[in-house]
């Protein structure tokens, strides 16, 4: 066909008027706007002669294509039809062709940003992390100026943006919301249909623009999708573009809608890992506290710290262990509570008992229990010492604890809490031994207790009775690990409870 002009118009189903494309540059085409073409048409306007054929496709028309004689008494033969319908044809295929590529090819860019961002919230539970690449993919993928996160709900005054992409550079730091969700109404819009808002053309709507985030520059258009968890809204993506208006398509909305739910599942995820954190983080502290709370009573502070810091592990199952044992208690005692009123007897003990178990401690010894004056400490359990280091460890708690009372009676005597006189000089007398004991918690659910039971304990119970005051009385088998450098002199005891004779001795 000797054409004088040839168009071809793609349109979408809501297209109401034709764009056409002219073929020779020279020809103005003017035909009169209309709604789509459903069959073949000759028409004339403007001196023109015109042959529509309208592309079809399965979803119905597409377009149409249009030929054109300036010839107003031109007649189009049957075999200019036929050759008109077939080229229409063939462009039809091939227009369905590429719509579905483009489609093939929206939809993998769309499932490779949806799983890289995916991947992204797998790899980290740091909510900025998540965000920041949530908006920088999103952002990046559609070219956009701007992308913005933000975390909010209906019933709070502002949102609070929590990511950022900006083309432009960093703002040095997240912009804030000034105007308040009640008075957005691009917000309230989206409040009010849980669906995208968008405006290709905000310079047709410039009061929109004072509602946006305060950036660089004015958005000229603006495409704003809500982040929806379990029905309620939490927040919103907003993409932007300042430099020009745009056209928002129904894929890059269908995008951004489908990276907002992904937000949205972040953001639960982020929720849930920050309250369990919270959750472990309160659970440790009480941990540490219940430890140390417990642990504090009987051992040094520097295994304790070990202890709470994970740093140690202690097995206080019941075991038997090799220990060195100590008693000691105060010296008539009874005397010394039927001449002190209530008060001054406990201030009187608790100090003497603070001072006692110190100087345990200073040793690295476990006091084991308090038996009213009397004071129970343990070497070699839970901590394991060699033999000979139990017994080193034990005389010099015992010679500490000598010269810790010497100071106290001092003490106690310039305060009045003693005379020297109807109230004497404190004294205290101290058994120890070594052996064989069972040693770990023992009790029920509701209390249990660390100690050691066995006739070891038994034995240097009764060292301790037996004891003249201020002395320290050891079993032989301490003794044996005992040098030159202590004084010794020995005795035969016969102890309560104990069958055979016993050989002690008392350490100067």
């Amino acid at each position: 066909m000797d054409l004088d002009g040839a168009s071809l118009r793609i349109f979408s189903s809501t297209q109401k008027e034709y764009d056409w494309t002219d073929s020779k540059p020279g020809l103005e085409i003017i035909l009169p706007h209309r709604e789509k073409i459903y069959r073949r048409e000759i028409i004339q306007s403007e001196g023109l002669v015109s042959l529509l054929i309208p592309l079809e496709s399965e979803q119905g028309v597409i377009g149409v294509l249009g030929f054109h004689y300036t010839d107003s008494g031109h007649q189009w033969s049957e075999l200019d039809i036929e050759l008109g319908e077939s080229l229409a044809a063939q462009i039809s295929l091939m227009i369905v062709q590429s719509q579905s590529y483009q489609q093939i090819q929206a939809l993998a860019q769309r499932e490779a940003l949806i799983n890289s961002i995916t991947g992204a919230i797998r790899s980290s539970l740091e909510p900025v992390v998540i965000f920041q690449a949530i908006t920088h993919q999103l952002g990046q993928a559609l070219d956009v100026d701007g992308c913005a996160l933000s975390l909010w709900t209906p019933e709070e005054e502002f949102v609070h943006c929590v990511g950022l992409y900006d083309r432009e550079g960093s703002p040095g730091s997240l912009p804030q919301s000034i105007v308040p969700i009640s008075q957005n109404p691009v917000l309230q819009e989206m409040i009010q249909t849980s669906l995208p808002v968008f405006h290709d053309d905000l310079t047709t709507q410039p009061l929109l623009n004072q509602f946006d985030l305060p950036l660089h520059s004015l958005a000229k258009a603006l495409l704003i999708v809500p982040l929806i968890v379990n029905g309620a809204i939490i927040g919103s993506i907003s993409l932007r573009q300042i430099h020009r208006v745009r056209h928002w398509t129904k894929d890059e909305i269908d995008l951004a809608q489908a990276v907002a739910n992904q937000a949205g599942i972040a953001v639960q995820q982020a929720r849930q890992a920050q309250k369990l954190q919270e959750s472990e983080q309160r659970v440790q502290q009480l941990n540490q506290y219940l430890t140390e709370s417990v642990l504090k009573r009987f051992l040094p502070a520097s295994i304790v710290n070990q202890v709470a810091a994970g740093e140690l592990v202690l097995d206080l199952r019941p075991e038997t262990r090799f220990i060195t044992i100590l008693f000691s208690d105060i010296v008539d005692f009874t005397h010394l509570a039927h001449h002190l009123s209530p008060y001054h007897l406990t201030t009187l003990l608790n100090e003497y008992l603070a001072a006692m178990t110190e100087t345990v401690f200073t040793f690295g010894g476990t006091v084991d229990k308090f038996v009213g004056d009397g004071i129970m400490a343990l070497f070699g359990a839970p901590e394991m010492l060699s033999p000979s280091e139990q017994v080193e460890r034990s005389i010099a708690v015992a010679a500490r604890m000598q010269v810790r009372l010497e100071q106290l009676n001092q003490d106690w005597l310039q305060r009045g809490l003693i005379d020297g006189e109807k109230i004497p000089l404190i004294a205290f007398r101290c058994g120890i031994h070594q052996g064989a004991a069972v040693v770990g918690m023992f009790g029920g659910h509701q209390r249990s207790d660390y100690t050691a039971i066995g006739s070891t304990v038994n034995i240097a119970a009764r060292l301790q009775e037996a004891a003249p005051p201020n002395t320290i009385l050891v079993s032989e088998t301490v003794a044996t690990y005992l040098g030159d450098q202590y004084h010794l002199q020995g005795y035969g005891f016969k102890l309560k409870g104990i069958d055979e004779e016993l050989r002690a001795f008392s350490v100067l």
